[in-house]
């Protein structure tokens, strides 16, 4: 039943104006949980995409006195790469196309959405 409800959360994401896909995301093992978007490559580019959390995990003793990350924001020549925690172990990774606007706040309140629904699994 919930990963009907995955499904929709993550779809109504992608239908966000600038964004191309998001993925939910074991930040342990990479694998891709669910996934939606116009892109075929989205589960590649967010199984790819958990190192740069890893490498934050791995780093985080130098990092501490900065506080919890929040979320990382990735640039790339021909778009951007955000990754938030999404509790235990998951992660909610978007893709999006830097030259369009994105509703950020919007984009947050469905993550946090997102986020309930997991933990409640």
């Amino acid at each position: 039943m919930k990963d009907g409800q995955f499904k929709v959360e993550l779809e109504a994401m992608v239908q966000m104006k600038g964004l191309e896909g998001c993925a939910l995301v074991d930040a342990e093992t990479g694998m891709v949980l669910h996934a939606a978007g116009q892109q075929a490559n989205i589960p590649q580019v967010a199984e790819a995409s958990v190192d740069y959390w890893r490498l934050y995990e791995r780093q985080r003793r130098h990092l501490d006195y900065l506080g919890d990350l929040r979320a990382q924001v990735l640039m790339h020549s021909r778009g951007r790469i955000t990754i938030v925690s999404c509790g235990h172990g998951a992660l909610l990774i978007a893709l999006s196309d830097d030259r369009e606007a994105v509703d950020w706040k919007a984009w947050q309140a469905a993550a946090h959405r997102l986020k309930a629904l997991f933990l409640s699994r």
